[in-house]
């Protein structure tokens, strides 16, 4: 069902403000899942499970021994990305989203869907330039794919219900 008034948006100014702060949730998050994947695959590499070959595959391969500063600089690119994106959201995207009323209601679900829309700007841009290949081909830890649309799907939703949350 269509609202029959216009929703004219957010502010840049409050869209960027609450983008900054999905953002640095976003890469705090980021950076505890991978050290403590990491930490749990070094320290117990006999473990026959998935995630933790992952993890560890993470942690060990030619690509991250050759690159160790693309770990620092991912999670700079996400702190720089992240608002621009939390800030597109804001302005451009969730006036058309909430001309649905049904989505008005759950802006958790918009962001959501806002960050699958992204996520593959960084698996065929960010990734290659990162020297990690198209997918995160080159490296040996095969679910990056997976957790770069994780953390796409907590900052989308993040944004998205903080912007709610916080409009006057």
């Amino acid at each position: 069902m269509v609202s029959a008034q216009p929703w004219t948006g957010y502010s840049g100014r409050h869209a960027f403000g609450v983008a900054v702060a999905a953002t640095l949730v976003t890469a705090l998050a980021c950076l505890g899942v991978v050290l403590w994947g990491v930490g749990g695959a070094v320290s117990h590499p006999e473990s026959a499970g998935l995630v933790n070959r992952w993890f560890l595959a993470l942690w060990d391969n030619l690509v991250v021994d050759r690159t160790r500063w693309a770990f620092a600089a991912s999670l700079g690119l996400l702190l720089l990305t992240g608002p621009g994106y939390g800030y597109v959201y804001g302005v451009a995207v969730a006036p058309v989203l909430y001309r649905v009323a049904a989505l008005r209601a759950r802006p958790w679900l918009c962001g959501a869907l806002y960050g699958v829309l992204v996520w593959p700007l960084t698996l065929f841009v960010a990734f290659p330039l990162a020297g990690a290949g198209i997918l995160g081909s080159e490296l040996a830890g095969g679910g990056m794919p997976w957790m770069a649309l994780a953390a796409h799907l907590l900052h989308g939703g993040l944004t998205a219900s903080w912007l709610r949350l916080t409009e006057s």
